[in-house]
């Protein structure tokens, strides 16, 4: 018998609210033809050097669903000071988009840092 601690829930559905009234803006990706991806926008101190140097870089959420199960992966893929391309890919990421975004500033922490690195 299951009792309400063992019985399994659904992950919660992501939708494109939860992303867009936030911020985000989806497009679609022709490598990800599998997922719906959503687009935003960070400033931080160190732009894409790929990207005329615009300011900021740009993350990606990529949301697919696969048998009632939803999953969420995260990546930042920017060109570096020295003319070198990072692609940071979080993946295996929590199931609500409230703990997803919330691993956001680490990922923008570590492509500052990876910035420094290749100034000295």
């Amino acid at each position: 018998m299951n009792t309400p601690e063992t019985t399994k829930q659904p992950a919660p559905t992501v939708t494109s609210s939860d992303l867009l009234a936030n911020g985000w803006r989806e497009y679609p990706n022709q490598f990800r033809k599998y997922a719906r991806c959503f687009y935003k926008q960070f400033n931080t101190p160190t732009c894409c050097h790929g990207n005329n140097n615009k300011p900021g870089v740009q993350i990606r959420i990529s949301v697919s669903e696969h048998e009632g199960r939803t999953s969420m992966e995260l990546e930042l893929c920017a060109g570096l000071k020295d003319e070198t391309w990072l692609r940071i890919h979080n993946y295996a990421l929590p199931k609500t988009v409230k703990d997803v975004t919330a691993l956001i500033p680490r990922m923008l922490t570590m492509w500052e840092s990876a910035n420094e690195k290749g100034q000295r």
